[in-house]
């Protein structure tokens, strides 16, 4: 056996050389900043192509047809002046319709109690009076404050949303009362 193995592998009588050794082991091994990349790729594909989607997809979102568009009211950001939300009242119905960053549109019927929230991007509304103000918590456990606005009349709703972009994975929304008293939570 040994003389099989001497006859496809020579003997090397020569000084080893360790060093060309781990050079040569070293050219084959692939470094750990490639591995880093590859990881950071796949986690981008899966996080932001879907903000990437949202702000990609179609602008020609508008307010429902269903909308009174002599009634319209608006929530502005008010450092940029652009436009958040549009509502209006349902035509025909106890409910409002809506339009969010031009990006979501619908109608909703009026209900005695209850809150909605929808993702991404954070909006939703509640029929409780007394909401005021409101947070929302992201997965790693940052608090964003919630545009929160309330429109009486025949919309008679509170409305609220997260200003900022790319839309946020959130944990929970927390709306309080004008004492700051928590009044909903949501949880996602």
């Amino acid at each position: 056996m040994d003389e099989l193995l001497d006859r496809y592998v020579p003997l090397f009588d020569g000084p080893a050389d360790w060093s060309d050794v781990l050079r040569r082991a070293k050219r084959h091994r692939r470094p750990r900043w490639r591995l880093l990349a590859i990881v950071v790729t796949v986690v981008a594909a899966f996080v932001v192509a879907p903000a990437l989607a949202v702000l990609l997809r179609d602008r020609s979102v508008h307010l429902p047809s269903g909308a009174d568009g002599s009634n319209i009211v608006v929530v502005m950001q008010p450092r940029t002046g652009r436009l958040l939300l549009e509502a209006a009242p349902w035509k025909g119905h106890d409910g409002f319709c809506y339009l969010v960053l031009r990006v979501r549109a619908g109608c909703v019927p009026r209900k005695a109690r209850g809150t909605t929230v929808l993702t991404p991007p954070l909006f939703g509304w509640t029929f409780d009076p007394r909401v005021r103000s409101g947070t929302a918590t992201t997965l790693g456990g940052k608090p964003v404050q919630l545009t929160v606005q309330h429109f009486g009349g025949r919309i008679d709703a509170t409305l609220f949303l997260v200003r900022d972009w790319p839309p946020r994975l959130l944990r929970e929304v927390v709306l309080r009362d004008a004492q700051g008293r928590v009044v909903a939570r949501v949880r996602h």
